[in-house]
């Protein structure tokens, strides 16, 4: 494949401030001739961070190796997902009690870039965005993913249909997901890698699929982010902080949407931080950016 810096891509990703506990996110970037391919996985309970490390390892080769990838993709990602997650399940029963997903799982979104072509696919709320220009030149922020929030209706719908309730306890801020009448899973996020008891609830490994063609003259890059970023910031706020930077100083914005976020969190919380992650991916094909990024890492 091609050198990946052709890409114009940034990432940063930073274990929060949590006691005891590691790094849950994990993200990954591939570049394959002309497809470009990005995901983030924040990982959620005692083996949350096993999760995510495992599904950034097992979903892009998945995808990948699809014999439909290039030509049905939304069946391909579908696949991916479910084998993903299934793997999850034969890896608890065969571990003797050293992996366990019944109560630990991962978000995962997905973007791909290929023939003028956006494809995202997700579970959880890992936001995807595309920073795009109006009429004006100005900068706008246009959610590439919905995060799977479990108040949303029509995701509070199908929990309730499958025997899972959405509540919000006493003093909690999310809506959480728990099985009717129950104290657990008590899960943010109403879809998920993994998960096994919430599949009880309704639950779901299927993800959103979005597709939308590229606007060469308007769509500058796109950015994904696991939710320590979306916490404390807009999809407006980040991607006016990205704009603020060239396409070679790509991983530069990466890196300060990531403080950004960072220091939000110790203002708002004080001494808590949730893990950060941040992948910015430039979409422009001009030669004038290609240098810049070179250049620019020259001069770091």
């Amino acid at each position: 494949g091609s050198d990946i810096t052709d890409y114009r891509v940034g990432y940063a990703c930073k274990k929060g401030l949590k006691p005891e506990s590691p790094n849950q996110d994990d993200f990954f970037v591939i570049g394959i001739d002309e497809l470009g391919m990005f995901g983030v996985f924040d990982g959620h309970g005692p083996y949350g961070h096993d999760v995510s490390s495992f599904c950034h390892d097992a979903l892009p080769g998945l995808l990948i190796k699809d014999e439909e990838f290039y030509t049905e993709p939304t069946a391909a990602f579908t696949r991916a997902f479910k084998d993903t997650h299934c793997k999850f399940l034969s890896l608890q029963a065969s571990s003797r009690g050293k992996f366990d997903c019944s109560l630990s799982g991962t978000t995962a979104t997905v973007v791909m870039t290929r023939d003028e072509t956006i494809y995202c696919a997700w579970v959880g709320d890992s936001r995807a965005v595309i920073g795009t220009t109006n009429a004006d030149g100005e900068i706008i922020a246009e959610d590439l993913s919905r995060d799977h929030k479990p108040e949303r209706p029509d995701e509070k719908s199908r929990i309730s249909s499958r025997g899972g309730q959405v509540r919000k306890l006493e003093g909690d801020i999310p809506y959480r997901v728990f099985l009717k009448g129950k104290l657990y899973p008590g899960l943010a996020m109403s879809r998920s890698l993994g998960d096994s008891v919430g599949a009880s609830a309704g639950i779901t490994y299927e993800p959103e699929i979005r597709i939308r063609k590229i606007d060469r003259a308007r769509d500058r890059f796109v950015v994904l982010c696991s939710d320590g970023v979306w916490e404390f910031i807009t999809s407006q706020m980040a991607v006016e902080l990205i704009n603020r930077y060239t396409p070679g100083e790509v991983q530069t914005a990466a890196e300060a949407l990531a403080q950004e976020a960072w220091k939000r969190w110790i203002q708002e919380e004080g001494n808590v931080v949730d893990d950060i992650t941040v992948v910015v991916a430039w979409l422009g094909d001009d030669d004038e950016s290609l240098r810049g990024k070179k250049s620019s890492r020259e001069s770091l």
